[in-house]
């Protein structure tokens, strides 16, 4: 059996009863001093020092797992801040380039406004549908037809000038040829020197030509061409095109001269229909009229030959 008293060699001192008697009775004697006479203010103070490391260190593994949360929560929160401003800032930059896509359309409208007041025509504001879908006829379809009063050879203009002429009209559009069109001919003469002449279209990417200009006649690369009033279609000095380049070779009858569209012929949206002249009418001389025959004498009557006199 156990003995219920420990061996002699395992006795350490004082029983535990005894020991706890003494820590409390010293316990109770220094808060009586400290409270009585703040003699252990420093020695807190040195063991406040020498402990806080450990403090620290105890505190590490939650203070670290807060600053992980709140490291992450952060990261979370300024990827959504930058999403959301990265499409606000997508959406204001839309917004910008609505507001200056109406300031280019409303500065178009103005001076077409002020095209329509200078025009003696009919003119009649219009807005581009679509294009033609064919990449070798350049037309493109307006929002007005019959029903507005358009009508086919009418001259087609935007803010900067001539863009091209209604070949087709139907109940509610029309469509119209635009001056690039190859082999579509306008009459036109020089500004500067009023020397007239046919403008011709040689299709998209291609520059116009003025064909059958002499090599002596005075042309320069600037000179603005407009619209010459031939034919009652286009009303004269409308701007057309500008000179771009001249080639006076010697070895050909006439110079080779090439001109730009001075009218966003492919980018404007809104044009100015100007109605066109009706023909003049053909003058025709009055048929001849038959001639009258001549009186036929009438013979003599016998009794007047009768009543003559003898002598």
């Amino acid at each position: 059996m156990i003995p219920g008293e420990p061996p002699p060699y395992l006795y350490r001192g004082p029983s535990i009863l005894a020991r706890f008697i003494f820590f409390a009775l010293l316990s109770l004697a220094l808060l009586f001093v400290d409270t009585r006479y703040q003699h252990l203010e420093k020695l807190r103070a040195g063991i406040a020092t020498a402990l806080y490391p450990l403090q620290q260190l105890a505190r590490w593994p939650r203070t670290a797992a807060q600053n992980a949360g709140a490291y992450f929560a952060d990261k979370i929160r300024l990827s959504e801040e930058n999403d959301a401003m990265r499409l606000q800032l997508l959406d204001q930059g839309r917004l910008i380039q609505e507001a200056q896509t109406a300031q280019r359309e409303n500065a178009q409208l103005k001076t077409l406004l002020q095209l329509k007041e200078q025009t003696p025509r009919n003119t009649l504001a219009v807005e581009i549908l679509y294009d033609t879908r064919d990449p070798f006829v350049q037309k493109i379809t307006v929002d007005k037809g019959l029903l507005q009063n358009v009508k086919e050879g009418s001259v087609v203009l935007d803010a900067h000038g001539v863009v091209g002429q209604v070949t087709q009209v139907t109940l509610f559009t029309s469509e119209v040829t635009l001056l690039i069109e190859k082999n579509h001919t306008t009459p036109v003469q020089i500004e500067r020197t009023g020397m007239r002449s046919v403008l011709y279209g040689m299709g998209v990417g291609v520059p116009m030509e003025l064909r059958f200009i002499s090599p002596a006649t005075d042309v320069r690369v600037g000179d603005r061409l407009v619209t010459s009033g031939l034919g009652s279609v286009y009303p004269a000095g409308l701007a057309v095109a500008t000179v771009t380049a001249i080639d006076n070779d010697t070895e050909h009858s006439f110079a080779h001269i090439t001109a730009t569209p001075v009218a966003g012929v492919i980018s404007s949206r809104y044009l100015l229909v100007v109605e066109a002249l009706a023909p003049p009418p053909i003058l025709t001389l009055p048929s001849e009229q038959p001639r009258n025959k001549p009186a036929e004498k009438k013979k003599p009557e016998g009794k007047s030959a009768g009543n003559r006199s003898a002598p």
